[in-house]
C-alpha cells in the first residue's frame, strides 16, 4: 500500500513540474496533480493560501478518521475501517481537483459549461 503511495506521490510530482513550464497548454494537469495530493493543483495555480487549505483538510480527515472513526467502526469490521479512511479523502481529492482544474481552465481563458448534450468547453 505504500509503495502505490510513494508512487502516486513521485507522479503527481513530476506532473506538477512539467506544469509548472510556462505557458501551461494543459488546465487538467493541474487537477490531476490536485486529485494525487490535494492543495498541489492550487498551488500551480498560485493560489498559495486555498493551497495550504486543502492540504491541512485532507490531512485533517485522514487523521480525525484515523484517531476517532477508525476505532468505532473496526470493532465491527476492518473492512468498514478502510471505508471509513477512504471515502472522505477521495471526495475531497475530487473536489480539491475539480477546483484547480476550473480555476485552470479560466485563467487560461476557458471555461466549462454543462449543456445539453454534455460537457462544452467555451471560450
Amino acid at each position: 500500500m505504500r509503495i502505490v503511495a510513494v508512487v502516486l506521490a513521485v507522479v503527481a510530482l513530476g506532473l506538477a513540474g512539467w506544469a509548472r513550464q510556462e505557458p501551461n497548454p494543459i488546465p487538467l494537469i493541474h487537477g490531476i496533480a490536485s486529485f494525487a495530493l490535494p492543495g498541489l493543483g492550487q498551488y500551480l495555480n498560485t493560489e498559495y493560501d486555498k493551497a495550504l487549505l486543502h492540504f491541512a483538510v485532507d490531512v485533517g480527515l485522514i487523521a480525525v478518521g484515523r484517531l476517532v472513526l477508525w476505532p468505532l467502526v473496526y470493532s465491527i469490521s476492518p473492512w468498514y475501517g478502510y471505508g471509513v479512511l477512504a471515502l472522505p479523502h477521495t471526495l475531497w481529492a475530487l473536489y480539491s481537483g475539480w477546483d484547480a482544474y476550473t480555476v485552470a481552465l479560466k485563467r487560461e481563458g476557458l471555461t466549462l459549461k454543462v449543456s445539453p448534450t454534455g460537457l462544452a468547453l467555451s471560450f
